[in-house]
C-alpha cells in the first residue's frame, strides 16, 4: 500500500512513492516493462529507468526475456523484449499470528511463498507483554536457525484478534484475549527482540490485505472479508484501502444482532451473531460446553473442539445451518457497501459445509444469484500465513520500504544465495 495522503513532497518521498507503485505493479503484472510502467503512472521513461535500475542493483527485482508472442509467425529481430519481476529471495518477510488455532512464526519470500514456519504451543494469552515476548524469541530462533539474511528481512508483521491502530502501533483493546489498551508494548516488545520494523493488525484486516494483493481479491478493489472461527469479524476494503471507521471499531459483524439463545456474548447480550453462527455458537448447541459465557482461560478448548467439529463429516448439516446464519448478516453489509466480493475465511469460514450453507441461503432466501453484482468466494490466504504477507504488503509493497538499507547490503547478499 502507497500513502497518496502523504503531505510530504520532497524528491526523497517521491522517489519512496514511485518505487512503491512501481513495485506493486511489477508484482501484480510479472513481465511488465519499463515504458509500461512509466505510462501508468506518469512518469518518464528516464525516471522509470532509473527507479527500475536501483531496484534491481538493491536484487529487490530482476530483468528477464519476455517469449515471444503466441501470434508473432516470424522470428522477432533485434535484441529480445525485457521484462520485469520481482527477485523471489531479494527480500523476505516474517510474521507472527497470534491465535488459539494457527499459533506461529513464520517467514515468507518476495512472492509471498512461506519458506520457514515453526508452531508455538501458547496455552495462555492473559498478559500481552509475556505473549509478544515468547512469538518475537520464537521468531528470532527461527530465523537465526534458517539461516536467513536478517538484512533482508523488510518487516514483521502481526495479526491477532484485536481492535489495533496501526498508526500508532497499539493495541487498543481485545475482548478474544481479554487484553486493554497496550500503549504500544507488544509492538516495542516485537521491534526489541527482533531489531525489524513491526506492523500490529487485526486478523480480519490482515487477511483482506492478504488476499488483495495475494490471493482471491487480486485486481478487485471493493470487497469484505468474513473471518470466522470462534467469533466473527469483517475486514472491509475500499478503494484498496482497509475500512477502520472513525474509531477503528468497523468490521465487528459478531456483534450484529441475530437470534437469541441461552448464552452470554462478550458484551453482555444474548442475540449477538457471535452466539449463533460461529464457533462457540455452534459448540454451545451442540452440547460440548459445560457454560454459557465466553471464558478466555478455555481459548485452547475451543480451538481444538471446533477443530474435531469441522473435521467431522457427520456435522455437515450442523455447519450449513451455521452459515446460513452468517448469510442473514452478510445481506444487509452487502446492501450497505455493494461489494465486488465476498471472502469467507477461518476455520468456520473455510469450512465447505459452512461455506455452502452461506452461499445456498443468501441464493434462496436473498436472491443473490450470478447476476447479484457480487461474488461469494472461499479465502485462499490462511490465517497463520496473513501475518508474514502483512509485512510483505506494509513494508516491500509500499513507501514504507527501507531502500537504503537493502541497497546497502545487496552487494553481500548475492543472489546465488540459497535459504536453508
Amino acid at each position: 500500500m502507497v500513502n497518496k495522503d502523504s503531505s510530504s513532497s520532497t524528491p526523497a518521498s517521491l522517489r519512496r512513492t514511485h518505487r512503491g507503485l512501481m513495485l506493486s505493479r511489477i508484482q501484480a503484472e510479472p513481465g511488465v516493462s519499463r515504458a509500461e510502467l512509466a505510462r501508468r503512472f506518469g512518469l518518464s521513461e528516464m525516471a522509470a529507468t532509473r527507479i527500475a535500475r536501483d531496484l534491481l542493483g538493491a536484487e529487490i527485482i530482476e530483468e528477464f526475456d519476455l517469449p515471444e508472442e503466441k501470434s508473432s509467425k516470424q522470428r522477432r529481430l533485434g535484441r529480445p523484449r525485457k521484462g520485469l519481476r520481482i527477485y523471489p529471495k531479494g527480500v523476505v518477510a516474517a510474521g507472527i499470528t497470534v491465535s488459539a488455532y494457527f499459533s506461529e512464526v513464520s517467514i515468507c519470500d518476495a512472492n509471498g511463498q512461506t519458506i520457514a514456519r515453526r508452531e508455538i504451543s501458547n496455552s495462555s494469552f492473559e498478559d500481552a507483554t509475556e505473549t509478544a515476548r515468547l512469538y518475537s524469541n520464537a521468531l528470532r530462533d527461527l530465523i537465526k536457525d534458517t539461516d536467513i539474511d536478517i538484512s533482508r528481512i523488510v518487516g514483521v508483521g502481526v495479526a491477532l484478534s484485536a481492535k489495533t491502530s496501526p498508526d500508532r502501533s497499539e493495541i487498543i483493546r481485545s475482548e478474544y484475549f481479554g487484553w486493554d489498551n497496550d500503549g504500544g508494548q507488544f509492538w516495542d516488545e516485537v521491534r526489541r527482540n527482533t531489531g525489524l520494523p513491526v506492523v500490529i493488525e487485526n486478523i480480519a484486516n490482515a487477511l483482506a490485505l492478504s488476499e488483495m494483493r495475494f490471493g482471491a481479491a487480486q485486481g478487485v478493489s471493493e470487497f469484505a472479508l468474513a473471518h470466522v472461527a470462534t467469533f466473527a469479524g469483517v475486514g472491509v476494503v475500499s478503494e484498496g484501502r482497509v475500512v477502520r471507521g472513525v474509531t477503528g471499531d468497523a468490521g465487528r459483524i459478531g456483534h450484529f444482532r441475530s437470534h437469541r439463545r441461552p448464552l452470554r456474548c462478550t458484551c453482555g447480550r444474548d442475540d449477538c451473531l457471535n452466539l449463533s453462527a460461529t464457533g462457540f455458537g455452534l459448540l454451545a448447541k451442540m452440547g460440548m460446553l459445560d457454560h454459557d459465557t465466553f471464558e478466555r482461560s478455555k481459548l485452547p478448548v475451543y480451538a481444538t473442539s471446533l477443530l474435531d467439529l469441522v473435521d467431522n463429516d457427520e456435522n455437515t448439516v450442523h455447519l450449513n445451518e451455521a452459515g446460513g446464519l452468517l448469510a442473514e448478516a452478510l445481506d444487509p453489509l452487502t446492501k450497505l457497501l455493494a461489494p465486488q466480493l465476498i471472502i469467507l475465511s477461518g476455520t468456520l469460514g473455510s469450512n465447505s459445509a459452512y461455506f455452502n450453507g452461506t452461499k445456498e441461503k443468501l441464493n434462496a432466501e436473498f436472491g443473490y444469484g450470478p447476476d447479484s453484482g457480487f461474488r461469494l468466494v472461499k479465502g485462499e490466504v490462511s490465517p497463520a500465513e496473513a501475518a508474514s504477507l502483512l509485512a510483505l504488503h506494509t513494508f516491500c509493497y509500499s513507501d514504507r520500504l527501507d531502500f537504503e538499507r537493502l541497497n546497502a547490503h545487496a552487494s553481500d547478499h548475492g543472489k546465488g544465495a540459497a535459504y536453508a
